[in-house]
């Protein structure tokens, strides 16, 4: 079954320890119309134990057209604490009408553009600057982009630690060009190790003690997700381009959308299928 991203409902997720969510003024489920997304594949994302989570929709019961016009679910209006909700031409505005000269970086998933939002003000406050943010506009066709959205809001929803991007939001609307689907994140202004190893990011360069240190970063971040909550996430896509750096050089691990549920209570392992590149994978990983 997948689980919609409102029935996440932002909690302790962590052992033994409160955490502060990000929580900018969410906008309210009439301002936002979020709908739901499903997906004709047999794949299932089962709930976390100790998570709070309720209502689930069969994706092996939608049809392909169910992913151009997504069925509207009534506990989609209920998402998590800790996630906005923004409109499509909401983060059109924050990007520019999603500027070419705004673009951060292009694959197979879509486009990721550099954007602001703004960002509301309590009462009796000066109006806060706007929010610089890193926003994936996925491609609409393809099961795997929206499967991958999904996975995405379902666990950086629940999660919160200084060494994984925060997402601060996401976009489920539908236009008269079908269903778009959009994940914005915090911004990441020091790009991707990778972008620093391959000489792409011009003008800087990683010392021993910073490649180190980004190595003890991203590990605490997979230590968090597979020791530090009530139930374990396995990240499943861990290479240097899914780990960004922030204005102060804080490695963080991105790009949740192949992770899914480690094993449940009296499991020692889960079997999933191979998910990393050839190119990246060990030879004998393929042959065992």
């Amino acid at each position: 079954m997948w689980w919609l991203p409102p029935c996440f409902h932002g909690g302790n997720a962590a052992k033994g320890e409160g955490r502060d969510h990000f929580d900018p003024n969410p906008v309210s489920p009439a301002a936002a119309s979020a709908r739901s997304m499903s997906t004709a594949t047999s794949s299932t994302i089962t709930a976390p134990s100790g998570s709070d989570l309720t209502g689930s929709i069969n994706a092996s019961d939608m049809s392909a057209d169910s992913i151009q016009r997504p069925q509207q679910y009534p506990s989609f209006a209920d998402r998590p604490a800790n996630l906005r909700v923004f409109t499509y031409a909401e983060l059109r505005a924050a990007t520019r009408n999603l500027s070419r000269s705004l673009m951060l970086g292009e694959g197979g998933f879509g486009c990721v553009y550099r954007g602001a939002i703004k960002v509301n003000a309590g009462a009796g406050d000066e109006t806060p600057p706007p929010m610089e943010v890193a926003v994936k506009h996925l491609n609409r066709n393809g099961l795997q982009g929206h499967k991958e959205w999904l996975t995405e809001v379902n666990v950086l929803g629940i999660v919160d630690h200084p060494n994984l991007v925060k997402l601060v939001g996401y976009c489920a609307d539908d236009d008269e060009r079908g269903a778009q689907r959009l994940l914005v994140y915090e911004y990441m202004p020091n790009r991707s190790v990778d972008d620093h190893l391959s000489g792409r990011a011009i003008g800087t360069t990683l010392s021993w003690p910073m490649r180190l240190r980004v190595a003890l970063d991203a590990a605490k971040g997979l230590k968090y997700l597979h020791e530090d909550m009530d139930f374990q996430i396995i990240f499943r896509d861990l290479k240097t381009s899914n780990i960004l750096l922030d204005e102060d050089w804080n490695a963080k691990l991105s790009d949740f959308g192949m992770a899914r549920e480690g094993p449940t209570e009296g499991l020692t392992h889960v079997s999933t299928a191979v998910t990393m590149k050839l190119l990246h994978s060990d030879t004998l990983y393929h042959v065992l």
